[in-house]
């Protein structure tokens, strides 16, 4: 700023004149602007309009941008008027004048008339008005080559008063674009600056929680206001209602502030290489300045300004000298706070200047320089950050690959034991024992079975948490899927109260596309859930259509259950991890609430929905849909012709079974009656001769299947009227009751393969079947002389393995590492092989390697199938990538073993 002191102020008043500003010889078509810097005349104390300048002398001339706190015959607070006559060139384009603000309300009169006004000009303090809001106006109004420009200034706020800026005159156009275009930089600032605030205070709540973080996100939301609020003041030009002492008091708080949240974090950002007695201490003054500038007067604060900018260069100097440090110390992002501190220290220092009065604003200085130092600041924040990704990246993994480990090492450790206690004991039911120990044997392989499920529900969770979850999509038969379920389900219920039944609308092709295995263990995982709160009455699983296009379908499965039902404030519960409806050490279900949590992922995983209903006390109905393909191919199932036109009669209580077998039949061409009660249908015995067969279910009140069979075997024979029976678990026990049907059929019903079962009834080569021994059956079916190699560590997993392929009727040999395993398949030839994985001297990996590898005596390689503890699905792809053929996760069972030999053997079987 441009001080001057007039040695004798009022003795140069009788002396002086209005100065005349001659711009005739200008051409403002080169140089569209100029700057009014001159020296006006000056009229201290006194505030003149343009019709009495004649009348009256002014005090002294004084440049225009001189501050009256700078000269001592004048006082800051006060008043005056500044005169100035303006000759301008008779060819000009059309002028405007840009006006700035000035310290602190101001009039500005153009041949007298009213031209621009800030605020409102007064000669006591009462009765004036500050306002500052900068302004370009045009003078197209003024047609005359002189203009005088007569200004009233007053000032009883700020430390300083007068003008810090030259009023300038130019080519409105010009000067229009310029007051915009500085508007244009400030918007544009501002918003980075808001932008890049929130982005980071977004970061540190929802992400990274690191204090530098923090204050750089502070320090940019309220730098944002000493952009727009300061300057071109855009802020007061949105706003101008808001009054100007609020607004002066928020520019120099956020300028005191934003050297205290700078200081901080760059004590944050680089806490080893930062002083921090000398940022307290720097912090210290700024906390002061800023509660001075909340709570005194503006004449005390706005004196301030000047030894901030010290501190300021106190914190720039030291923010250098810090990222100076952290650069040789190889600091993350330490280069980007190098040069974006020596963008910003620029940018203060040019401003510092400008305050000064030594240079004038470059916008484009200013705008490049906060933009370099913004980007550059994101850039240390988004290069910390992602190195922090990176380490939590390698973390995890490191941690996803260690729990790995440790699930196959605890599945592992954990199923080798349970490998013995449910194949044993699965041996153990089907030898000859007394009820007593057949009970135990049953409680021990359930135990095994409940905690071999818990394993797999705790593997299954792990697998998709950690996003290794894989659909498939196969072709494959959905009334198979079901039954197998049902069968897997009922095997394990063994209640006779709770009646199984599954009802798939005529829509459906029995043929679709998708992931079979996924879907068997949803419908398991929600059927079991299903027996486990209901004692008695039915589960039913319904599918039916929601929606149909020209390629693919989407299913509706319902699982309804007449359980207990579960009250409304505590269905929020259902389908998160580890939670149950009832978490009280009290509650009478157990379990590890995994199931349904498992259901929902795969359910929505193959594109789906699930969701509940229930009503307490009365039953739960759970309900999800997925989409399939329809597949092309057709359903080859033709009713038996010997079934057609057939009569028959049912009797069932339960009123859901019976409409199902109903329209099975039906759909068959059988007519057929029904019946819900026993005494109905032996009340109309004599009429029972017109029916070709009937069909009795065994659990009923009052009057049992058997009992009803005795009374129709009294009248009609079994040539006149076969009988068959369905039964849920019960086992007949004597030969005179197993003689009273030609049929019995186990629910739930295959409805699959219920017309062949009928079938049987009416062909000629039928016999009733005895009460076969399985054990018979299976020595029967593998009486072929297999070769079957069990390679396997373990004594007692060879024990059960060896046991249960004896109980098929293969003897079977046994190695106790892969190495023995290897030189055994190069003395004798093997049909299939049990191998495995994790052994001593050789693994099963190496040993199935080598023996695929090795020319076989007959030519061709043994089928490897993994018998192992390691059931996780790497596991199973590292055994297919080894070689092998099949894979079986321990605890093996007899069923599993034999459907394994039958896969496999099955061409050789006789």
């Amino acid at each position: 700023m441009i001080c001057v002191v007039v040695p004798s102020f009022q003795a140069s008043a009788q002396h002086t004149s209005i100065p005349v500003y001659d711009l005739r010889s200008h051409n403002f078509e080169e140089n569209p602007i100029v700057d009014i810097d001159t020296s006006w005349a000056f009229y201290w104390k006194t505030l003149l309009k343009s019709a009495q300048l004649n009348t009256t002398q002014p005090d002294t001339l004084l440049p225009f941008t001189t501050n009256w706190a700078t000269l001592p015959e004048l006082d800051p607070n006060g008043y005056a008027t500044y005169a100035i006559t303006i000759l301008l060139p008779d060819k000009h384009p059309s002028l405007a004048l840009d006006i700035p603000d000035f310290y602190s309300a101001y009039h500005l009169y153009v041949s007298d008339s009213l031209f621009a006004e800030n605020g409102k000009v007064a000669n006591t303090k009462e009765e004036y008005e500050p306002k500052w809001l900068p302004l370009t106006k045009s003078l197209s109004q003024f047609r005359s080559d002189s203009l005088t420009l007569v200004l009233q200034v007053a000032n009883f706020h700020h430390s300083k008063g007068g003008a810090y800026l030259p009023i300038k005159i130019g080519d409105s156009d010009i000067l229009y674009r310029d007051r915009f275009v500085s508007y244009g930089y400030t918007f544009i600032i501002t918003g980075v600056l808001l932008m890049a605030g929130l982005f980071f205070l977004g970061v540190y709540l929802f992400g990274r929680r690191e204090t530098s973080i923090l204050y750089f996100a502070a320090f940019c939301l309220v730098y944002s206001y000493r952009i727009i609020g300061f300057g071109s003041y855009a802020f007061h030009m949105l706003f101008p209602e808001i009054p100007w002492i609020v607004t002066l008091r928020i520019e120099y708080t956020t300028l005191f502030l934003s050297g205290l949240l700078f200081g901080l974090y760059t004590l944050y950002l680089y806490p080893r290489e930062t002083s921090k007695p000398m940022i307290y201490v720097l912090s210290a003054i700024s906390v002061l300045f800023t509660l001075e500038s909340l709570f005194l007067p503006p004449s005390v604060f706005t004196q301030l300004v000047i030894p901030y900018f010290i501190l300021l260069i106190f914190y720039l100097g030291l923010a250098f000298y810090v990222y100076i440090l952290a650069v040789i110390n190889k600091r993350p992002g330490a280069i980007y706070s190098l040069i974006s501190s020596g963008a910003i220290f620029v940018v203060f220092g040019y401003e510092i200047f400008v305050y000064l009065g030594i240079f004038e604003t470059s916008l484009f200085l200013n705008f490049a320089g906060y933009l370099f130092f913004f980007f550059f600041q994101s850039l240390v924040h988004s290069f910390r950050y992602s190195k922090a990704m990176r380490k939590a990246l390698h973390r995890a993994e490191d941690s996803s690959r260690a729990k790995s480990q440790f699930l196959s090492t605890m599945s592992h450790e954990i199923r080798t034991p349970l490998n013995a206690v449910i194949g044993l004991s699965g041996l153990l039911v089907d030898s000859k024992l007394n009820p007593r120990q057949l009970e135990f044997a049953g409680t021990i392989k359930k135990s095994g079975e409940n905690l071999l499920g818990i394993i797999n529900n705790i593997l299954d969770f792990s697998k998709i948490e950690s996003g290794k979850l894989e659909i498939e999509e196969a072709e494959f038969n959905l009334f198979e899927v079901i039954e197998n379920v049902l069968d897997v389900v009922s095997s394990s219920t063994k209640n006779p109260n709770i009646e199984l039944l599954y009802s798939v609308t005529d829509d459906i092709p029995k043929f679709i596309t998708g992931d079979a295995t996924r879907l068997q263990q949803v419908l398991t995982n929600l059927l079991a859930n299903a027996t486990k709160f209901t004692e008695k009455g039915e589960i039913i699983l319904s599918v039916d259509t929601e929606r149909l296009f020209s390629e693919s379908i989407v299913l509706r499965f319902e699982v309804k259950d007449t359980g207990i039902g579960i009250s409304e404030d505590k269905l929020h519960r259902l389908f998160q991890s580890f939670t149950q409806v009832d978490a009280s050490s009290t509650r009478k279900y157990g379990g590890t609430g995994l199931g349904l949590v498992i259901s929902k992922r795969l359910v929505e995983a193959m594109g789906g929905s699930i969701w509940v209903e229930s009503d307490e006390g009365h039953g739960t109905s759970f309900f999800f849909t997925i989409p399939v393909g329809i597949s092309q191919r057709e359903d080859d199932f033709k009713t038996p012709s010997v079934l057609e036109n057939k009569k028959v009669f049912l009797l069932d209580d339960n009123e859901t079974n019976l409409r199902i077998l109903q329209h099975q039949l039906k759909k068959a061409n059988l007519k057929v009656s029904t019946y819900n009660n026993p005494h109905m249908l032996l009340a109309t015995i004599n009429e029972l001769g017109d029916f070709d067969f009937g069909i009795l279910d065994m659990q009923m009140p009052e009057i049992d299947g058997v009992t009803v069979a005795k009374n129709i075997r009294a009248k009609y024979s079994s040539n006149d009227l076969p009988l068959v029976l369905l039964s849920s678990i019960h086992e007949l026990g004597n030969h005179q009751d197993k003689a009273l049907f030609e049929l019995f059929l186990k629910k739930p019903i295959h409805q699959t393969r219920f017309l062949n079962n009928i079938e049987r009834l009416f062909t000629t080569d039928f016999t009733p079947s005895p009460a076969s021994s399985n054990i018979e059956n299976d020595k029967k079916l593998f009486q072929t002389d297999f070769n079957v190699l069990i390679v396997e560590d373990n004594i007692v997993n060879q024990k059960v393995a060896l046991r249960i392929l004896e109980r098929m009727g293969i003897n079977a040999d046994v190695c106790d590492n892969g190495k023995a395993g290897v030189e055994a398949v190069q003395s004798k030839a093997y049909d299939l092989i049990f191998m495995d994985m994790e052994m001593p001297v050789m693994d099963g990996l190496e040993a199935t390697r080598i023996i695929k590898e090795k020319r076989h005596p007959r030519n061709e390689a043994p089928i490897i199938v993994a018998m192992t503890a390691n059931a996780l699905q790497e596991d199973r792809e590292r055994c297919f990538e080894a070689g092998m053929d099949d894979f079986v996760a321990k605890p093996i069972s007899l069923e599993i073993t034999r459907k394994i030999l039958i896969k496999w053997l099955a061409d050789e079987l006789h």
